[in-house]
């Protein structure tokens, strides 16, 4: 299984089920609402960690936490 990574919610469209996540290690990462465990959506600014997966030609995330809220700069 692929390590653990933290990122910071970019935004999530609730209504279609996915969003993006900027990962701490410089990559973006889709997220499928599906992969969201303890919680039904996730909100800009919320810090998740999450597997990292190659699939259908794109980076998504996996197994997703929410680790904490965090203020993004205005």
């Amino acid at each position: 299984m692929n390590d653990r990574v933290s990122g910071v919610v970019r935004w999530f469209n609730q209504a279609k089920g996915y969003g993006y996540i900027d990962g701490d290690d410089g990559r973006e990462v889709l997220v499928r609402r599906e992969a969201i465990e303890g919680a039904t959506f996730l909100t800009e600014g919320l810090r998740v960690t999450y597997v990292a997966v190659t699939g259908s030609g794109e980076l998504h995330a996996e197994h997703v936490h929410v680790a904490e809220r965090v203020r993004l700069a205005e």
